[in-house]
């Protein structure tokens, strides 16, 4: 499907093309192999060190990421640019990036033997990431562009902004507050596809292959935060080293993928049961008291969810793009709504938009959450006092 844009057509030809990409792309197999003299850009945009702690009015229209963030540091955020590196010290970085990581024709980790079989046990090895740049030529660059930095010619003009991978951040994870994404988090993405935003469900593709695109992320991922890391420590006149920055990121994705599996839901039999009613009590009590988290000062969950997240409390989040807290009248949530979802949400918060972890809350009391999340949507699963106080 060719890509037009005009002026009353962008979005719709945005979700055309996406959908399109989700089906499978008849005709995108046909498509060559990128040129083997292609490399991966330099980051040419401001690196977003400190967000605002200001509440943004609005969500800003898409189309100009640039000028967003340009508005940053007078909001009381941070940011820096690349073109503060001297251009002698910036081209050992590209080289270093080049022969760690290769191009989009030939992907691979290379480095010592520490780098070689960390890679190794997390699964990137160069058959594996040559076939993930293929497919993510195909069915990713549009939104995600080459680098993952998500302003592909699609990307641009929806809203919210497609994923930018380069930060190493990432909203849905199972593996622990601010922790990278397993790889069970990163395929369920791709299989259900993230509702209310542009990025559709890849299920209709063989799961091998959502195997490979979940590989290149993380891979496309690791070389975007070195990057970043190297530029922000250069910008910062600190000492860098390219490779020690890489051990550590390798090191937190393993510490994901082997972190401890989230605990087994009780049961609470069906909905509208007793028991599963008095749960729903008990997670209303606690959505509407103040929480013992891990932000600075103690919330309640209503504080960024107000009227239940119809009048939600916009906040920036570290991309410097603005986030909107969930909805919890509306079904569906943009991170799953299966019990173990919302479970790792309320357990582990989500650290790039500032919710906060809730570590000292008993497995028991994030169930009871999870219970009035998920039937807050439908009247009918709710006892006649929290109906009353969700719908008045």
């Amino acid at each position: 499907m060719p890509l037009v844009w005009s002026a009353r057509r962008g979005h719709a030809a945005v979700i055309a093309v996406v959908l399109a990409s989700a089906s499978g792309c008849g005709g995108c197999a046909s498509k060559p192999d990128y040129p083997p003299n292609l490399t991966f850009p330099s980051r040419a945009d401001r690196l977003v060190l400190r967000s605002p702690e200001h509440q943004p009015d609005m969500i800003p229209a898409p189309g100009k990421p640039d000028e967003e963030i340009a508005t940053l540091d007078a909001l009381g955020g941070q940011t820096a640019d690349p073109a503060g590196v001297s251009p002698d010290v910036r081209a050992r970085l590209e080289t270093f990036l080049k022969d760690t990581f290769g191009t989009p024709a030939n992907p691979h980790i290379l480095g010592d033997q520490a780098i070689l079989d960390s890679a190794t046990r997390l699964g990137l090895n160069e058959a594996r990431l040559a076939e993930g740049s293929k497919l993510f030529r195909n069915l990713c660059l549009q939104c995600h562009n080459l680098a993952g930095d998500g302003r592909g010619p699609s990307g641009l003009f929806v809203t919210p902004y497609p994923r930018d991978f380069r930060r190493g951040a990432f909203k849905f994870v199972s593996s622990g507050e601010g922790a990278k994404p397993r790889r069970a988090d990163l395929l369920r993405t791709l299989n259900e596809g993230l509702r209310g935003t542009a990025m559709p469900s890849f299920s209709r593709i063989p799961e091998g292959e959502r195997e490979l695109l979940a590989w290149f992320v993380t891979y496309l991922s690791m070389r975007g935060e070195v990057e970043f890391r190297s530029l922000a420590e250069l910008l910062g006149g600190k000492p860098n080293d390219s490779a020690a920055n890489l051990k550590a990121i390798l090191a937190e994705w393993e510490k994901a993928e082997n972190s401890p599996p989230l605990p087994e839901a009780p049961d609470d039999g069906e909905p509208g049961s007793p028991t599963h009613l008095n749960a729903v009590r008990r997670g209303y009590k606690l959505f509407t008291q103040k929480l013992d988290s891990t932000a600075t000062v103690e919330r309640s969950c209503l504080d960024c969810h107000n009227e239940f997240g119809r009048k939600p409390l916009l906040r920036y989040d570290i991309w410097g793009t603005v986030a909107r807290p969930a909805n919890f009248t509306e079904p569906g949530l943009k991170g799953g709504t299966r019990p173990e979802d919302v479970f790792a949400r309320i357990r582990f918060g989500i650290a790039p938009v500032g919710m906060p972890a809730h570590p000292k809350l008993k497995d028991r009391e994030v169930w009871d959450l999870v219970r009035f999340i998920r039937s807050a949507p439908y009247p009918r699963e709710l006892p006649p006092e929290v109906f009353a106080a969700v719908y008045p």
